[in-house]
């Protein structure tokens, strides 16, 4: 199969499935549309028959009786097209939320710190436009396509039982403006995807100048920014009006084709006439007909281009799953099913170790391993500091633990301590074997990272981001461990509402309500990555001294430079 081949299976495959869920309903709009192009053409044989043979012999009660069947028509054309309409916008909002929804999941399946992370701006881009494109296109064009081949079809027929000279010679110029919108499919593939990246580009440089707005002013690299984005924009306008150039000058060829192919049947109408061949209620079907012909293979022409934007945000949306499990559901299932196997459950409570034997780990793209052959044994229940210089590895080893990143090589395992003190499996009651570290293990890690990772909503919101059903009490608790007590006195309490990473709040208070956001988490072993390093001596003093009181059972690791933590903790390790 030719490559050329291959990519159009693809693109009719992906839209095949993107149909799931509102098949009924583009079945159901393709019937309603079918009906209404009945209608039209019903319109088109009563005025002929209201004019050639009404008009002149009918009786009064057959012009009255006509009419009303002219207006039950026009009227049955007219609710047909707005339940066309109203089933249309049910199910667009539908699938544009479903795969939203569905592919900002797939954000949390992508692999991590893999060296194909993609930009947030242009993530952002994707799950908008490029959505909003194949959801046109799956709930509008497609079915729209089909009632139109079945309107051209009709109207043809219909004709052809007028003339079928006539019907023929416009029929004609159908295979040579299918070559021509395949031609120009091509161009306007690439020159579609050119515009979307643009798009991004301009998105990614938005989204960051909001975010670094502060940043970007103490540079006094406004002006600077400013004009970078100018040029994106002049570039973005450029390629669009190249489009729109060429889209026009397509059109303006196929429209004079259109034109000549009316002009022909107005012609052929009125010699027709002349001869007394056609009556003027043919010549009126005649010129209805050709709108009825035209106008579709001309509709057809137009969502032609519009399937080809979207075969370019197909590819975008694609490059969402790369490195993406199949589904979130076999995840969980999957994850389930290992921890099962190893007696373990989510969630397990109870004093965990972690043994690291030589593990070795370098990223993609680096020019050297970050952890070179590291073995050491935390204790259930003990209290690390891990220091080391920038770059040594810190970091590195919560995104292992984590199971973020796998290790290239050597071993990461979890174990518990059994009843009677000795460490062997994991389950406290089955004491099993060691599990390996997975993305099956995260559930028994607390993990607060450095700095403010507070999000826009309620202090509510941001806690429950760690547990959805947790009470007020367990909140206020894990609120006083963090020293965040603070909380109590801000308008409405929990329920204040903050703006992004934490706007309106300092930054130690921010990292104080994140920290509590993590201990509702049940984990029983703890990663803090300089959680005080927004806040003074006293403070940071009595944060440890509650944490170490509220979870003397479990263990905990501290990312720090500080010499006074370590003198807190158990063991300090160097990497």
């Amino acid at each position: 199969m030719a490559k050329g081949e291959r990519a159009r299976m693809k693109y009719i495959a992906w839209l095949w499935r993107g149909t799931e869920g509102v098949r009924v309903n583009i079945v159901t709009r393709i019937l309603a549309g079918t009906a209404r192009v009945a209608c039209g053409l019903l319109m088109i044989w009563l005025s002929k028959r209201f004019i050639d043979e009404t008009i002149r012999i009918g009786t009064q009660d057959d012009i009255v009786q006509m009419i009303l069947f002219l207006v039950l028509t026009v009227v049955g054309t007219i609710v047909l097209r707005l339940l066309y309409y109203y089933m249309t916008a049910a199910a667009t909002v539908r699938k544009t939320n479903a795969l939203r929804l569905f592919y900002f999941g797939t954000l949390f399946r992508r692999k991590l710190f893999d060296g194909h992370e993609l930009h947030s701006g242009d993530v952002s881009s994707r799950l908008s436009k490029d959505i909003e494109t194949v959801s046109s296109s799956i709930i509008d064009t497609i079915p729209q396509m089909a009632v139109t081949g079945i309107q051209l079809v009709g109207a043809f027929l219909l004709m052809r039982w007028f003339d079928a000279r006539l019907a023929w010679a416009l029929l004609l110029l159908t295979p040579v403006l299918v070559v021509v919108g395949k031609l120009i499919s091509r161009r306007l593939r690439n020159m579609t995807l050119e515009i979307r990246e643009g798009e991004s580009h301009i998105q990614m440089q938005v989204q960051e100048g909001v975010e670094y707005n502060a940043v970007l002013r103490s540079l006094e690299s406004e002006n600077w920014v400013l004009e970078r984005l100018g040029l994106k924009q002049s570039k973005l306008e450029n390629d669009v009006m190249r489009r729109t150039r060429f889209t026009a000058v397509a059109r303006f060829a196929i429209g004079s084709a259109f034109g000549l192919g009316y002009l022909l049947a107005f012609i052929w109408g009125g010699l027709g006439l002349r001869e007394g061949t056609i009556t003027f209620g043919v010549m009126t079907s005649f010129l209805q007909l050709v709108g009825q012909i035209q106008h579709p293979i001309l509709t057809l022409l137009g969502m032609v281009p519009q399937l080809v934007h979207s075969t370019a945000s197909i590819d975008r949306l694609d490059e969402l799953e790369k490195g993406a499990d199949e589904t979130p559901g076999l995840v969980r299932e999957g994850v389930t099913r290992e921890i099962e196997c190893a007696g373990m459950r989510p969630g397990v409570r109870g004093r965990l170790g972690l043994r690291f034997e030589n593990v070795s780990f370098g990223y993609k793209g680096g020019d050297r391993e970050v952890l070179c052959g590291f073995s050491h044994d935390f204790k259930p229940g003990s209290k690390n500091a891990i220091m080391g210089e920038t770059g040594k590895g810190k970091t590195t080893l919560f995104r292992l633990l984590l199971g973020f990143i796998k290790p290239d090589f050597g071993r990461i395992d979890v174990y518990s301590e059994c009843e009677d003190g000795a460490v062997t499996g994991l389950d406290v009651e089955m004491c099993g074997d060691s599990v390996e570290i997975s993305e099956a293990t995260r559930s028994n890690f607390v993990y607060v990272p450095q700095g403010n990772t507070l999000m826009n909503g309620s202090v509510r919101y941001n806690l429950q981001l760690a547990k959805p059903d947790a009470t007020d009490d367990e909140m206020k608790r894990v609120l006083h461990i963090a020293c965040a007590e603070f909380v109590n006195d801000l308008p409405d309490g929990l329920d204040c509402e903050i703006g992004e990473r934490g706007h309106g709040l300092s930054e130690g208070q921010a990292q104080r309500i994140a920290i509590a956001r993590g201990l509702l988490r049940p984990g029983s072993i703890l990663l803090f990555d300089e959680i005080s390093s927004s806040l003074d001596e006293a403070t940071e003093a009595e944060l440890y001294r509650r944490l170490f009181e509220a979870f003397p059972e479990k263990t905990m690791f501290f990312v720090t430079h500080r010499t006074a933590i370590c003198e807190m903790c158990d063991e300090t390790v160097r990497l």
